[in-house]
C-alpha cells in the first residue's frame, strides 16, 4: 500500500502549499497520516523543499480555478483582490478536486454565498451576480429539447385557477444596478465601484426556451409573480393568465 500512499502524498503536496510548509518544518509529523516507508518519507520531504514545488502548486490551482472562472466569470471579477483568500479557504474545506464539474461549481458557489452571508466578502453586488450566474448555469445544464417537448403538454394544461410552476427553462434574476449597463461593465472587465450605473430594483428574465439564451428586462410585477410561483404561492387568476399567455409558467 505504500506506493499508493506515496502517490497520494505527492499529489497532496501539489494541491496544498500549506502542506508543503508543514512538511518542510516537520516532515515526520506532517506525513504521519500517510503509510510511507522511511525512504518514501524522505523523498516526499525532498520534493516539498524543491523550488519547483511552488510552480506545481500554482499550476494545480490554476487548473482547478479555470473551470470555475469560465462558468462564473463575473463573480470572479467581483471577487477581485479577495479571490486569493477565497480560493485558499475553499481549498482548505474542499481539498479534493471534484471531477464532476457541476458539483464543483455548485459547492464553490455555496462557499462564496456563505462567506457573503458571514460578511467576509463585502462587495454588495456579489450575491446577486452569483445568483444570476448560477441560475444561467443550471438552466444551461438542462436537456433543452427534451424539456421543451415535455413542457408543451404541461403548458397546454395550465389554468389560471390551477397549480402552476415556472417553465423549466426560465428563471428570474434580481439586480440593484441597471442590468444593461452593468453587463457592459462586466464585458469590459471593469471592476467596482459602479456609481455611474443607476441604482434601483431591476429584474432580468433568464430564458433558454429559444435556440439562443436570452436575457430580457421584465417589470417588477411580472418578476414578483414569477418568484411567487417559484415559491409555490398563489398569485391570482389575472397574474397567472398573463404568465400563461407568455409561456412563462406551466401546469404543475
Amino acid at each position: 500500500m505504500t506506493l499508493a500512499a506515496f502517490q497520494r502524498a505527492m499529489a497532496d503536496l501539489a494541491a496544498s502549499p500549506a502542506l508543503c510548509g508543514r512538511v518542510r518544518e516537520d516532515a515526520e509529523a506532517a506525513l504521519a497520516g500517510y503509510a510511507l516507508t522511511e525512504v518514501e518519507r524522505r523523498r516526499v520531504a525532498s520534493a516539498a523543499a524543491q523550488r519547483g514545488m511552488r510552480v506545481n502548486c500554482m499550476l494545480y490551482r490554476s487548473n482547478r480555478l479555470s473551470p470555475l472562472a469560465s462558468q462564473l466569470p463575473n463573480t470572479f471579477l467581483l471577487l477581485g483582490p479577495d479571490l486569493r483568500d477565497t480560493a485558499d479557504g475553499y481549498w482548505v474545506e474542499n481539498p479534493a478536486l471534484e471531477r464532476n464539474a457541476p458539483t464543483e461549481v455548485r459547492r464553490f458557489a455555496a462557499y462564496v454565498q456563505r462567506r457573503t452571508v458571514e460578511g467576509t466578502l463585502s462587495e454588495p453586488l456579489l450575491p446577486e451576480v452569483l445568483a444570476w450566474e448560477m441560475a444561467v448555469y443550471e438552466l444551461a445544464l438542462l436537456p433543452r429539447l427534451r424539456i421543451l417537448a415535455e413542457a408543451a403538454d404541461d403548458a397546454a394544461r395550465a389554468r389560471t385557477d390551477g397549480p402552476l410552476r415556472l417553465h423549466p427553462l426560465v428563471d428570474v434574476a434580481a439586480f440593484s444596478r441597471e442590468p444593461a449597463a452593468l453587463l457592459r461593465a462586466f464585458a469590459a472587465k471593469r471592476r467596482p465601484p459602479y456609481d455611474d450605473i443607476p441604482a434601483g430594483e431591476y429584474h432580468l428574465l433568464c430564458d433558454l426556451r429559444g435556440e439562443r439564451r436570452a436575457m430580457v428586462p421584465i417589470d417588477a410585477a411580472t418578476a414578483a409573480a414569477m418568484l411567487a410561483v417559484r415559491d409555490g404561492e398563489n398569485i391570482g387568476e389575472v397574474a397567472a393568465g398573463a404568465l400563461i399567455e407568455r409561456g412563462l409558467v406551466v401546469a404543475r
